[in-house]
């Protein structure tokens, strides 16, 4: 993991921010620690004992569903997104601050949609008591922690553009 980030909209929302880098960072880091324990377990009960975890593969499967959307929102505050610019050098530098507010509006929105359809998935899973198939384990806890983090990378998207339009963070993310 890379240093928490400093944003230079004050120095309450700066430490507000570093407090979200660090929390869901160590978050993250522990989730991938289970994975790759669980993962060696596995392989020597497996190969070695002839005794894989039972269930396994859904603990696995559960922990990379949270993994991903722990990671969402850190990778919202470093802007470490996926980008394609191949048409950037031919707008004007004017220009790219708009595009750059549009299309953080863009995923903001889309964002925001996928909060709110994981959201209702996860009411669904709880009324319909859905578990995974090998130990039972209620699935709609996990949903709901990856709907809340939806939430949050939709408020943080929406939180850096009106940083970037107020021209309070010119200069993107910085180390500290």
């Amino acid at each position: 993991m890379s240093a928490p980030l400093l944003y230079s909209g004050g120095p309450r929302l700066a430490e507000f921010i570093r407090r979200i880098d660090g929390l869901l960072g160590v978050i993250a880091a522990l989730i991938l620690l289970t994975l790759m324990l669980l993962t060696c377990v596995d392989v020597v009960g497996r190969y070695v004992f002839e005794r894989p975890i039972p269930g396994g593969f859904e603990m696995t499967e559960l922990a990379m569903g949270a993994l991903i959307f722990t990671s969402l929102p850190l990778v919202t505050l470093r802007r470490q997104q996926v980008t394609v610019d191949l048409l950037d050098h031919l707008l004007p530098a004017s220009s790219r601050v708009f595009q750059k507010a549009l299309f953080d509006l863009i995923s903001a929105a889309c964002m925001g949609v996928i909060a709110w359809r994981v959201w209702i998935k996860a009411g669904q899973m709880e009324a319909a008591g859905e578990t995974t198939a090998t130990l039972q384990i209620p699935i709609y806890p996990l949903v709901y922690y990856m709907g809340v983090l939806a939430i949050v990378t939709t408020l943080l998207i929406v939180l850096l553009a009106w940083l970037d339009g107020t021209g309070n963070d010119e200069s993107g993310p910085v180390h500290s």
